[in-house]
C-alpha cells in the first residue's frame, strides 16, 4: 500500500482515522467552499474537491476528504463568523432536531469513491445564560452548527440517532468499510 493522507486540518478527524490505528499523513487542504445546493449534495461536492486538491500533489497516495455540515430543512448552518452569529445560530437550534451529514472522499491508488452518512441530533432547550456560556469556551467558533459534540457542547445535546463519529466528523464505521475493501485494514 502506498501512503495514506487525511485532507483535513481537523484534530477531530485526526483523533478518529486514528482509532483504526492506520499510519497517516495530514495535509490540510485549500478549497474554497463554495457550492451550492442541498447540504448532502454540497457536503459530497467539498470532500471530493478537497480530496482532489491534495491528492494532485500526492499522487502515491490514497487521500481521504471529508466535510460536515449542519441542516434544518434545505438551510445549511455552517461556522459562525463571530459571538453574535453564534447565539443566533445556537438559539435557533435550542430544542428542535437538526441534521448533520458528513461526506467523505476516497481518492488515489485507482479509486474514487464518495460516500455520506446523516444523523438526527436534538439540542435541549438553552437559557440565555447558557447559551452565552458555552460561547465562552471558545468551542462553537470553528464548528458547523457553532457546537462540538465531542466536547462541553456535549452538555447541549439531548439526543442523536444515528452515528455520534458522523457528527463529530467522520464516520468511522463507513471509512473502516472502505478501507478494509480496499485491503488498508
Amino acid at each position: 500500500m502506498g501512503r495514506l493522507v487525511l485532507a483535513s486540518s481537523s484534530p477531530r478527524r485526526r483523533e478518529i482515522l486514528s482509532l483504526l490505528g492506520l499510519d497517516f499523513e495530514v495535509i490540510p487542504p485549500s478549497v474554497e467552499e463554495d457550492a451550492q445546493g442541498h447540504p448532502i449534495t454540497v457536503a459530497r461536492v467539498l470532500s471530493r474537491k478537497k480530496a482532489l486538491e491534495v491528492w494532485k500533489g500526492n499522487r502515491d497516495a490514497l487521500v481521504i476528504g471529508a466535510d460536515t455540515l449542519v441542516f434544518v430543512g434545505n438551510r445549511t448552518i455552517g461556522k459562525p463568523r463571530d459571538e453574535e452569529e453564534a447565539y443566533e445560530i445556537l438559539s435557533f437550534l435550542s430544542g428542535r432536531w437538526h441534521r448533520v451529514v458528513t461526506a467523505v472522499s476516497f481518492v488515489g491508488m485507482g479509486v474514487r469513491v464518495t460516500l455520506h452518512d446523516v444523523a438526527r441530533v436534538r439540542f435541549r432547550e438553552l437559557s440565555r445564560e447558557e447559551i452565552y456560556a458555552y460561547i465562552d469556551t471558545g468551542e462553537p467558533m470553528d464548528k458547523a452548527g457553532a457546537y462540538g459534540v465531542q466536547g462541553f457542547g456535549a452538555t447541549i445535546v439531548d439526543r442523536i440517532d444515528g452515528n455520534f463519529y458522523t457528527v463529530m466528523g467522520l464516520p468511522v464505521v463507513k471509512v473502516y468499510g472502505v478501507l478494509k475493501n480496499l485491503s488498508i485494514l
